[in-house]
Parts: structure tokens; C-alpha cells; sequence
């Protein structure tokens, strides 16, 4: 009898050894906190459930500027995870690091992202990263003090204007129209592209922020800016204080301004981005990538597994239902999970139209991660009016020209 339960004993014993050794660990290192970091641990945890053989190691590296340079230093390294949220203009930084995913990813994985996604995670005709936490620039306003939202750039900023009111006579404004963030120069591209805009020609050989088009834009903000409330922070704050009636914002944004506007005691509603010749509207949030140096084949093939995971019907639309985020495959947005969900909350609706109707994504030339720097001097310049916009536009100009010629 002893010697049956020692051998039985054993026999755990061994069974234990090979299940451990089975195992693969994986690291994902993410940016994702507070409203959005407890549903990607529930999608995380999920997946560990469904595949035992597989321990993810979910690392926050703090906000996406502490993300982005741990990011480039273990690469320099030679020592990045196995997979990580990135923006493009990351990528951009290190695409001979990465596993190019359609040599891994099944075609029905494949065929599935909604083809506007797919086309921003090419990167020089190889997909190198699919999209996970993504967002649309979308209007939030006060009913109470905005009845009907804006719809054309001349509405927007009549109203801004109408709206910024110093309510106590004391010479200090109480009450802006609208909110500006200076280091985030997406709001701008948004109109620029509205306004058939760009930064470079089509093929990259001209710069081109600095013709009519990006003057009328610039001006066009410039205008905003004097009936804004021009800060660094993100705006939800000031909202909930009731110091902004209406701003634009990301979708991802929507459960941190909710949560301000029922702080403050009002409610809030969401609607497009007002238009120009267009309704464009910037694509905002990162994507995921394999990285292939110093991962073996079984840490890949696990990675693929879990996007393969996260792309889900049901998971990707959990995602934004939780996040703010959008559904980033076809099966996603069709699903009747989907429909019913927007449905029933009309300012998801509305952001899922703002991305079907013009939904564009980052400038993936291979300095578009200095572009945008230089981009964020001169658009906060012009915000905060300590230069003109032709002269900040120029100016930005002659350093996107030196950029794209090194």
C-alpha cells in the first residue's frame, strides 16, 4: 500500500516537472491605469484561464512617455518583452526588431480587422503591429450650456466665443467656451486634415504645413485659442470644475470626463468633431507588437495567441465597452453585443460614426517621432499667442525640411 501511494506520489511529482516545464512566461508591458488598467488585467486573466500553459507577466511602466522610453532602452539593449503597447511613431524607431505578424496571425485573424486599422499598422508594406487601445477624437459638451453642438468650424467658434464670459465682473474669466491642451498638437492635424492638409506631399519630398491650407488651420486655432482655456493637463479637471462648456477630446477620455461631469453636478453629452470640407478626425491610442529579439519560439507563438485573443469578437468589444476604446475588427463592430451596446448608450454610437466617417491615423515617416516635437513648440506658441501663425508655421516648416533630409 506505501509503496502504491510512493509511487503514486511520483508520478505527481513528475507530472508537476512537465507541466512546469511546458510553461512559457511572457511579458507585456502596457501603459494602461486607472479606468482602463482593471479591464486589461480581466482580459489578461482570461486568457491565462483559457491556456495554463501560458503566464503573462502584465508590466505598467507608468504613463506612455515612461512606457516609450523604457521601450528604447531595452531594445538598445537588446532586451525589450515580448509584446508591448506602442504608438507608430514608436515603431517607427525600431521595425527590424519586430515579428512581422502576417507570417504568424491566422487569415481570418487577419481578415478581420476593420481594413482602416490595417492599413495604419503597415509599415513599409509589412505588418508589424495590430491595433488594441484605440480612440477617435470626438466633442464632449454641456447640454445645459451647449443646447445644440457645434457642427461647422464657424459654429465651434462662435460659440467658444459666446461661451467665455466673466460671470462676476471682476475682470477674470469664470467660464471658457472651450479648453485647449498645447502638447497635444492631434487636435490640430484634426482640423488640418478637415481642411485637406498635410505635413509632407503624398511622397514624402515636400513639406507642406506651411501652405494655405495649414495657415487657414493655424489661424483657425489661433482664433480658438483666445476663448479657450490653453493648459498643459488633460481638460476633465477643469471641466468638472466648470471652467470649459464643450472641448475636443479622444474617446479613450470618456469614462475620466464622465466621471468629472457627474462630480461636478451636470451632465454631459458627445458629439462629432465640428467639420470643414470634411469630417476628418485623428485616430488616437497604441498597438501591439512582438518584438523577436531575445524571445525563443515559444514566447512568439504565445504572443500571437494572445492577440489572437484580444481580437476576439467578444473580447475586443468587452474592451471598448469598459474602456472608451473602439472595437478594432469587423466582427467586433457587426456583433450584436455591439449594436445593442451602442444602442443603448448613444455617445458610443456617435464615436464609432466619428471613426467609420474619418477616422486617420499617425504620419508614419521614419522621423515623424521628431516631426511631432517640433510640431508641439510651435502649435503651444501659437496657443498660448507668443508668435503668429505664419511665422510659427515657417518656422516649423524649416525644421521638418532639415528632418526629413538628414
Amino acid at each position: 500500500m506505501l509503496k502504491r501511494y510512493g509511487f503514486a506520489a511520483l508520478v505527481a511529482l513528475l507530472l508537476l516537472g512537465v507541466l512546469a516545464f511546458s510553461q512559457v512566461t511572457i511579458d507585456f508591458w502596457h501603459a494602461m491605469s486607472k479606468q482602463h488598467g482593471p479591464a486589461l488585467e480581466a482580459l489578461v486573466q482570461k486568457f491565462m484561464d483559457e491556456n495554463p500553459g501560458i503566464i503573462v507577466n502584465l508590466v505598467y511602466q507608468g504613463g506612455y512617455g515612461s512606457l516609450s522610453q523604457k521601450l528604447i532602452g531595452a531594445v538598445a539593449a537588446g532586451e525589450p518583452p515580448t509584446i508591448a503597447q506602442q504608438y507608430e511613431n514608436w515603431t517607427t524607431q525600431w521595425l527590424d526588431a519586430l515579428v512581422p505578424l502576417e507570417d504568424y496571425l491566422s487569415p481570418d485573424v487577419l481578415a478581420d480587422i476593420h481594413p482602416r486599422f490595417l492599413e495604419m499598422n503597415r509599415f513599409n508594406g509589412k505588418l508589424l503591429t495590430v491595433p488594441f487601445n484605440k480612440s477617435i477624437i470626438v466633442l464632449y459638451y454641456r447640454p445645459d450650456l451647449v443646447p445644440e453642438p457645434p457642427t461647422t468650424w464657424e459654429e465651434f467658434l462662435d460659440l467658444a466665443c459666446a461661451l467665455t464670459v466673466d460671470k462676476d465682473g471682476d475682470g477674470v474669466i469664470d467660464q471658457y467656451g472651450t479648453g485647449l491642451r498645447p502638447p497635444n498638437p492631434e487636435i490640430f492635424l484634426t482640423f488640418l486634415a478637415q481642411n485637406e492638409g498635410s505635413i509632407l506631399s503624398d511622397d514624402w519630398s515636400k513639406v507642406t504645413i506651411n501652405d494655405e491650407r495649414g495657415l487657414e488651420t493655424m489661424q483657425f486655432m489661433a482664433s480658438l485659442a483666445k476663448c479657450a482655456l490653453v493648459q498643459g493637463g488633460y481638460l476633465s479637471d477643469p471641466f468638472g470644475q466648470g471652467l470649459i462648456a464643450m472641448f475636443v477630446d479622444t474617446s479613450a477620455g470618456y469614462p475620466y470626463n464622465l466621471a468629472a461631469a457627474q462630480q461636478g453636478g451636470f451632465e454631459m453629452r458627445v458629439a462629432k468633431v465640428p467639420c470643414h470640407k470634411n469630417c476628418a478626425s485623428m485616430v488616437q491610442g497604441t498597438n501591439l507588437g512582438v518584438f523577436a529579439m531575445n524571445q525563443t519560439p515559444e514566447q512568439i507563438d504565445a504572443a500571437i495567441k494572445l492577440i489572437e485573443f484580444l481580437l476576439r469578437p467578444e473580447n475586443t468589444v468587452y474592451w471598448a465597452q469598459e474602456t472608451g476604446y473602439l472595437p478594432v475588427t469587423m466582427s467586433g463592430f457587426n456583433s450584436e453585443e455591439w449594436k445593442a451596446f451602442t444602442e443603448a448608450n448613444p455617445e458610443r454610437a456617435v464615436m464609432t460614426e466619428q471613426f467609420l466617417e474619418g477616422g486617420f491615423g499617425q504620419l508614419h515617416h521614419p522621423v515623424y517621432w521628431d516631426i511631432r516635437s517640433v510640431l508641439i513648440t510651435y502649435y503651444e506658441q501659437v496657443l498660448r499667442g507668443e508668435t503668429d501663425p505664419k511665422t510659427a508655421l515657417d518656422n516649423m516648416a524649416a525644421e521638418i525640411e532639415v528632418l526629413i533630409s538628414e
